[in-house]
């Protein structure tokens, strides 16, 4: 330790001097307030010793321009022989860390010294750590702000499509592990997905992203809702860890054929309204996604008909699970009671979180809340109305082909390059969500049971569907020069017509064994969807070549 002893007593100052040399210290004396100042500036001291009663002042008044002035903060102990208590007083007010009173003890002023040079210490350490932690806490605010800017930025673009779908979100925290998508995809299809991460706040958040961006890319695809499903599962078994997962609702409303694809995935009851006010419960038939590999996942999709539903309630488990003031559950029957009694006056979700709010007298949520309430009908006879308004026709017409052969297949997005041509030529949105539907239909035939001769019973089975997508995946990484796809298209806009043939290097198939096949199973429905979509169908034997007529509806 090395201490300064400002003293102008020679014998003392050499007392102290022995002392503290022989208690290992270096000590340098000072006899004069103007010496201590011009060491103080040049030296760090652990520790100062003053004398309150110098040639050129009082110590005292010193003691603010050593603490404003030292290298270091350093603890001061004045010693002197004025025992006036006004004295201390001062001395304490102007900064001095203890006081001792001449004659001393020399083992006093070690204890002392010691003592007070401990605390001092753990002060300045405790203040170093504290301003560590300020540092902490304002670069986490900073991380929880852009995170948040981030998060707010995402939620408030997943939403791209909401007319007849009323939702309410509210978080338990700064972040919501829950998130709500809907968008219709270019084959007019409208798909919805509720979300529930385990647990909430950001990390409930951070484990729905990769999520969102998987089902975002795929919904712009068309792919089917299993197809969405699987593939979500897979991209959260490879990115979360394993006690995370997430719980999904899925939907895919297809206004062609007005059926509707469902998918539970460890949520509560799907709850459907149907226009005779009898309620229908689909309860949960798979897995939370990330739970399951990919190879033992099955979605689990169920197909219904949606003519007589007028809305699909979901909702995340926060709602039944909140408890009140008197620690009782929220419920399924209290929400059933709720849905069962709707007049129609109110809209649905509305009336729902009156209800909820009043049970719930203010408290906090113990979970994320999320509501959502689909106007099955509304969308429906929407569309019909849209397809029914008149649009300005064209003249001219529009008549392109495109052959694909070998590897290349595989790397191409033939639907995308079909679809910008109908955009581009400004199609009426009807037709072209027909056209789009129809497209994706034939030139998946070709591809999967043509060229690359897949089974679709596959996607029936239980581990099927993995199976079908991993032979899939295989096959196309292995395509050969001798593999085509022929396609044309004409489009008159004075007709509204599209006439659309294609034509693969496959062995053909059975277009009538597919065309008898139940139209709300998994597989076999791309055949009947073609022949209700379309003016006209022509299969040419063996199979590989289709083709077809489609024209708006009026």
């Amino acid at each position: 330790m090395r201490i300064l002893v400002v003293e102008d007593d020679n014998l003392f100052g050499e007392i102290i001097d022995t002392f503290l040399s022989s208690n290992e210290c270096v000590v340098d004396l000072a006899q004069t307030l103007a010496v201590a100042k011009s060491q103080i500036k040049d030296t760090e001291y652990d520790f100062i010793l003053l004398d309150n009663n110098l040639p050129d002042g009082s110590g005292i008044t010193a003691i603010k321009h050593f603490k404003q002035h030292a290298k270091i903060d350093t603890p001061i102990m004045m010693i002197t022989a004025d025992e006036n208590q006004n004295v201390m007083v001062e001395a304490f007010e102007s900064g001095i860390d203890d006081f001792l009173v001449k004659p001393l003890s020399l083992d006093l002023l070690w204890q002392k010294l010691l003592r007070v040079h401990s605390n001092f210490q753990k002060a300045k350490k405790l203040s170093e750590q504290t301003k560590r932690l300020e540092a902490m806490v304002n670069q986490q605010k900073r991380e929880e702000a852009l995170a948040r800017y981030m998060y707010e930025h995402l939620s408030a673009n997943l939403q791209q499509d909401s007319d007849h779908i009323t939702t309410y979100l509210q978080s338990s925290s700064a972040f919501n592990g829950d998130f709500f998508i809907s968008d219709t995809a270019p084959n007019g299809n409208k798909l919805i997905f509720l979300a529930d991460a385990t647990g909430h706040g950001l990390s409930a958040a951070i484990s729905i992203i990769p999520l969102i961006n998987t089902m975002r890319a795929m919904l712009r695809k068309s792919l089917p809702l299993a197809h969405i499903i699987h593939e979500a599962n897979k991209k959260m078994c490879s990115d979360l860890p394993d006690d995370k997962f997430v719980a999904v609702i899925g939907l895919e409303i297809n206004p062609h054929d007005q059926s509707i694809d469902i998918f539970n995935g460890g949520m509560p009851d799907i709850i459907a309204l149907n226009e005779d006010k009898s309620l229908v419960h689909y309860p949960s038939t798979s897995m939370s996604l990330g739970i399951m590999e990919p190879e033992d996942f099955d979605p689990g999709i169920s197909s219904i008909s949606a003519k007589n539903i007028r809305n699909l309630f979901f909702f995340s488990d926060g709602l039944i699970e909140q408890e009140n003031n008197n620690g009782e559950a929220f419920g399924m029957s209290r929400l059933l009671d709720i849905l069962s009694n709707w007049d129609y006056q109110e809209h649905l979700v509305s009336r729902v979180v009156n209800y909820f709010t009043v049970f719930n007298e203010l408290l906090e949520l113990q979970d994320d809340l999320s509501l959502c309430d689909v106007q099955v009908a509304d969308i429906l006879s929407s569309r019909e109305k849209n397809q029914n308004s008149n649009a300005v026709k064209k003249t001219g017409s529009i008549i392109a082909s495109l052959t694909l052969q070998g590897e290349v297949i595989a790397a191409t997005d033939v639907i995308g390059v079909f679809d910008a041509l109908m955009h581009s030529a400004d199609m009426v949105g009807d037709l072209r969500q027909r056209a789009f539907t129809v497209f994706a239909e034939l030139i998946s035939n070709a591809l999967d049971h043509g060229i690359l001769d897949l089974d679709s019973d596959l996607k029936n089975d239980v581990a099927g569907f993995a199976d079908y997508i991993e032979l899939k995946e295989k096959r196309l990484a292995n395509m050969e020069d001798t593999d085509k796809l022929e396609m044309t298209l004409e489009y008159q806009p004075e007709t509204e017509e599209i006439a659309f043939s294609i034509k693969d290097s496959g062995k053909g198939y059975d277009a009538k064994s597919s065309s008898s096949k139940n139209e709300l199973a998994l597989s076999g429905r791309g055949m009947p969807l073609i022949n209700k979509l379309c003016k006209q169908v022509e299969v040419i034997a063996p199979g590989n070549f289709t083709s077809v007529t489609i024209k708006r509806e009026m």
